[in-house]
């Protein structure tokens, strides 16, 4: 999904539109598919055979209708997805209108016009050439060390393969300068995120110490006070002598227990 991405970010550049780049994007995942599948080992190609047999079983109900999805397919199927989601939004609306109001609501919001439609449809379709799966991937692609920083190099070539076969010169230079400062923004951002959380963590520390400390001054306040207060109140002689009353009455009712037969 290397190349759509690639496509992706011309769009996002604003130097080409979605309707140029979604069937570039399409015929580069159809590609990707075919590659992938044929590098894979035995155990990926079965997986990816009964994948498709129950999509294929899902979507169409019978089987042997798997495979890639002809450029119609994904058409209609986006479609589909968009004007379900726009009439949803639609309910919804009214839905909440009613509720608030006893009066026949009417929604502000205009309908989606063809031209619209088509443009999101080809935006969807742009958007979704990046998407994978990721039970495969977490099945067959386990990640390895340096695998990260080589497929970050690589994507990078990528691009800028892309741009040089799809932009001229001008287009070229300027997509590179608007990535560039693009690439300097989201690093002046991570800059001053990563220092604000070092604030953080620095006044997280100071306050845990305070705490410490006045915990510390609390118990050392404490015990000397019970200490104090303890040793007074043993220190006390009409304590000492009821307790002493006590102990002997103790002693003398157990003897006489003890002396007492047991009938």
């Amino acid at each position: 999904t290397l190349l759509p991405r690639s496509l992706v970010g011309l769009n996002e550049l604003g130097l080409m539109k979605p309707e140029e780049l979604a069937p570039l994007a399409y015929e580069a995942r159809i590609a990707a598919k075919g590659y992938a599948r044929s590098r894979c080992d035995a155990t990926g190609r079965i997986a990816a055979v009964l994948f498709e047999e129950y999509r294929s079983l899902r979507d169409y109900g019978r089987l042997g209708a798997g495979g890639s999805m002809t450029w119609e397919q994904v058409w209609n199927k986006y479609e589909a997805q968009i004007v379900a989601e726009e009439c949803s939004d639609e309910l919804d609306s009214l839905g909440a209108a009613t509720t608030a109001t006893t009066a026949r609501p009417k929604s502000n919001k205009r309908m989606l016009d063809q031209e619209e439609l088509t443009s999101r449809i080809y935006l969807r379709i742009l958007e979704r050439s990046c998407a994978t799966n990721q039970a495969f991937d977490d099945m067959f692609l386990s990640g390895k060390n340096g695998e990260d920083s080589d497929l970050a190099e690589i994507a990078s070539k990528l691009d800028n393969g892309v741009r040089e076969i799809l932009l001229r010169p001008q287009e070229n230079a300027r997509a590179i300068k608007i990535t560039q400062q693009m690439d300097k923004q989201r690093e002046k951002a991570e800059e001053k995120r990563q220092k604000q959380l070092e604030r953080w963590k620095k006044k997280l520390a100071k306050r845990r110490k305070e705490s410490q400390s006045q915990t510390v001054l609390v118990e050392r306040k404490e015990v000397p006070e019970l200490l104090e207060s303890s040793s007074t109140a043993w220190s006390d002689p009409q304590r000492v002598y009821v307790l002493r009353i006590m102990a002997g009455t103790r002693r003398y009712f157990r003897r006489l227990l003890e002396d007492t037969p047991s009938r």
